[in-house]
């Protein structure tokens, strides 16, 4: 096989209503989709953040290379920019899109699930926590907090055994009355998260992570700056609540620098920023030899949440110890349900959560489709194709 060429799709879709975090508000969710294409017909799908120009310009290289050298391809996107850091940032972008869509082509040439490709599986399916509970509108004035606690019971009642909420945002007493409100709502048989965005100095963080400790929060995420080591290391050493963090960490490397370093209890790569399933798969390896619990960050599409369920199919249980249990030593992923129209109408299957768990996909490759109408329909402008 060689690459013929490459599509490049932006996505854009508009909110019915913003919603916020600590760091701003926003009313569209967005996405660049990628589409490989192999000379004898042969595609894979794979998606990221950064934009399209920078795509296609990495993207014209690959014209005319064989999609099954997979770590090859993503070398020679990643290695040229080593010095002085660059492969951080859009180049770790570039080559997470890439992966993926390679991963995707090359199973669905050999007739494979990724999760073949990448040595078998050792479970059927994931378990998953809901991120949501975002500031809305309301949140501003309505201190009863009656849109959020009438979300959370949604995601008990839809069967979700675990929930982040947002904190950061609003005064931090609010924030705190927010916690143990939700804790009050969902009862104490569910897990709550909670995730601060890099709102908080490191005093006010641990302030803030002792004032809820006693809501029984399972993590907190992001306390500070993410690119802040000491202060996030300062935080975990006088937490009484395990700290989670690295979404925004890009390869191998700067996920092995935070592990290394113990900067988080909690070590949560984003697939679509570290480099794609080849680096999420080595950071499992690095965090499981680390004895670090890895939970993968998450709210793209179901392109990149098929690849962590793949990935997450075949990664070992840590520690090896009887019984298994997610949260404990079993794996577990985040499955965002804030509003998202391209994730809510662009893949075939639109994944769902049975008791918190989501099913790994059987079909070769990726094992989704992309619905061709949903691609058109928030694409702006037209395709960018490489060949």
């Amino acid at each position: 096989m060689k690459i013929e060429h490459i599509e490049i799709h932006p996505l854009v879709g508009k909110l019915d209503q913003p919603f916020g975090w600590s760091q701003r508000w926003t009313d569209e969710r967005a996405t660049q989709v990628v589409r490989i294409i192999a000379d004898n017909g042969a595609y894979g799908w794979g998606e990221t953040g950064v934009g399209p120009d920078a795509l296609a310009g990495a993207a014209a290289s690959l014209i005319g290379q064989n999609p099954e050298r997979i770590g090859a391809i993503w070398q020679s996107i990643i290695n040229p920019r080593y010095q002085s850091g660059g492969y951080a940032g859009p180049a770790s972008n570039i080559a997470s899109a890439i992966d993926m869509a390679l991963y995707d082509l090359v199973g669905r040439a050999r007739g494979l699930p990724v999760y073949q490709l990448l040595g078998g599986k050792v479970r059927d399916r994931i378990c998953t926590y809901a991120t949501g509970l975002y500031y809305v509108p309301s949140d501003l004035e309505d201190k009863t907090w009656s849109d959020f606690l009438e979300e959370a019971q949604g995601y008990v009642d839809q069967g979700f055994t675990g929930m982040k909420m947002k904190i950061g945002g609003l005064k931090l007493k609010e924030d705190i009355d927010r916690v143990h409100a939700l804790r009050r709502q969902v009862g104490d048989e569910i897990r709550i998260m909670v995730d601060a965005n890099e709102a908080y100095d490191p005093m006010t963080a641990i302030q803030a992570a002792h004032r809820i400790a006693d809501a029984d929060v399972t993590w907190f995420e992001e306390p500070c700056s993410s690119r802040a080591d000491e202060d996030n290391l300062l935080v975990t050493s006088r937490s009484p609540v395990p700290t989670s963090g690295g979404e925004s960490a890009s390869t191998r490397r700067e996920v092995a620098r935070l592990l290394k370093n113990r900067v988080f209890d909690i070590i949560q790569p984003e697939i679509v920023n570290v480099g794609g399933i080849s680096e999420l798969k080595l950071s499992a390896s690095m965090a499981e030899a680390c004895n670090v619990r890895f939970v993968p960050h998450f709210w793209n599409t179901g392109i990149s949440f098929s690849a962590i369920l793949h990935t997450l199919a075949t990664v070992a249980q840590s520690p090896p110890a009887h019984p298994k249990e997610p949260y404990v030593n079993e794996p577990v992923t985040e499955f965002d349900q804030t509003p998202h129209p391209v994730r809510e109408s662009l893949t075939d299957p639109i994944f769902k959560q049975t008791d918190s768990h989501v099913a790994v996909p059987d079909k070769p490759g990726l094992g989704i489709e992309i619905d061709e109408d949903a691609l058109n329909h928030f694409r702006q402008g037209d395709a960018i194709v490489v060949q």
